[in-house]
This record gives structure tokens, sequence and C-alpha cells, in this order.
């Protein structure tokens, strides 16, 4: 083997080795629903307030009272816990030491954040909480593609407004049909959910003229996933 071929081998491993690394740190998410139509089980949040307490979790959202954004439907669940991990070796440790713990009933699944942003400094106790859920019907990396280029962008000039102060995009990892894709949206308070309705049209044609992608996207976006509709949700402190 040549010098020269050494050193590239040498250099590859080290990306690799860095491109472990960096995976193994960076931060892994679970989230937990209590289906519609069952109550939460009681042991839930105390549950979580525990591995809060301990470090167990680095980031820990709950949100529960989920009620359908439309009479005519329902909602696609009565709870959602979402939990962060501060690295994966972290969750790895919660997995096969304390999710055991948690009550049956409940759809856990580990999913990837695809994007996000959030305001500082913030009270959630005023906030309304919004929970969009999708079915997939393509594989993740597809699916990233279109988060990328359609539904980050959205949400982005949203969060402009100051009226959306945080949002989240979810994968849930598995096959196509059997994971959805979950975003949490965050607005200030009522009277910013009321602004943003008022304007939103407004704010999808500002998106339209200054990303190509989105108008991309639009036209087959039917065909990416199955539209979803809103889900209502009460912020709910953990002690």
């Amino acid at each position: 083997m040549t010098l020269f071929f050494l050193s590239r081998l040498l250099l590859a491993g080290v990306v690799l080795g860095f491109s472990l690394i960096a995976a193994s740190a960076a931060p892994a998410h679970v989230l937990i629903r209590v289906p519609a139509g069952q109550p939460m089980p009681v042991e839930l949040t105390p549950l979580l307030s525990s591995w809060r307490k301990a470090g167990n979790v680095a980031g820990l959202l709950l949100l529960t009272q989920g009620r359908s954004e439309k009479s005519e439907r329902t909602a696609k669940f009565e709870s959602l816990a979402v939990l962060e991990f501060s690295s994966e070796q972290a969750y790895l440790t919660w997995q096969h030491d304390l999710a055991p713990r948690l009550p049956a009933g409940l759809i856990v699944r580990r999913a990837d954040i695809l994007a996000q942003n959030q305001a500082q400094n913030i009270d959630h106790t005023r906030a309304i909480f919004v929970v969009n859920t999708y079915a997939p019907k393509v594989p993740p990396a597809r699916f990233n593609e279109f988060v990328q280029g359609y539904v980050k962008p959205l949400y982005e000039v949203m969060f402009g407004t100051k009226h959306l102060i945080g949002y989240a995009a979810y994968l849930e990892r598995g096959e196509p049909g059997q994971a959805d894709a979950i975003n949490v949206l965050e607005y200030r308070d009522a009277a910013s959910f009321s602004a943003i309705t008022v304007i939103k049209t407004n704010l999808r044609d500002q998106v339209a003229a200054a990303v190509p992608t989105y108008n991309q996207f639009d036209k087959i976006k039917d065909t990416l996933r199955v539209d979803g509709f809103g889900t209502t949700a009460t912020y709910s402190p953990i002690p």
C-alpha cells in the first residue's frame, strides 16, 4: 500500500470517527402518546418528574387534554410527552433501565428532529400548542427533503412574526405507514394564534415568492404524506 493511499485511509478513518462521535453526542428524542379517548395514567406525570429531577432526561415537554381543532374530527392523542436526551448513550440507558417502567397502553417511539426553532424567555403557560400529525408515504430521506424545502421555510416565516414562538418537526423512526410525522407548534397566546390564522395565506404567498422549493413541494405534497390536522393541547408543567 502506498503512502498516499495509506494517508487517505487514515483520513477516512478519522472522518468516520468524528462522525460517529458527533452522532453519539447529538441529542436523542422520544415521543410518548396517550391515545385519544384514553385517560392519562396517573403514574405518568410523577414518573416523568422523577426522570427530570434525576437528570435522566435533558428536556421534557408534556401536553395534555388533546382536543381536535375541528369538531367533526377526533383528536390524535389525549397527551403527548416529548423527551430529549443529551446523547445517544443517555437514550440507550433510559431505554434499557427506565422505559420498562412506563405504564401499558402508551405509544412510545424514537423520533428524529428535522427542523426546530424556539424563542427564549417565554411563558409556556400562556401559550397555545397545536400538534399536527401526518403519515409519511415516502422514506425518511425524501420526507426530510420535503420538511427542509416546504415545512421549515413556512414555519420560519411564521416564527418571524413573533406570533409563533416555537416549533419542532419530528419524524418517528419506522417504515412508511408505521410511523408518524409530528409537528409541535407553540403560539405566544390566544391572540397570536388568532393573528396567525388571519395572515397565514399572506405568509404562504411570501414563502412561495422567496423559496422555489416551496412551490415545487406544494404541487406534490399529497404524494409525500397523508395530510393531518391539528390537535390543540394544554401545556402541563412538570414538578
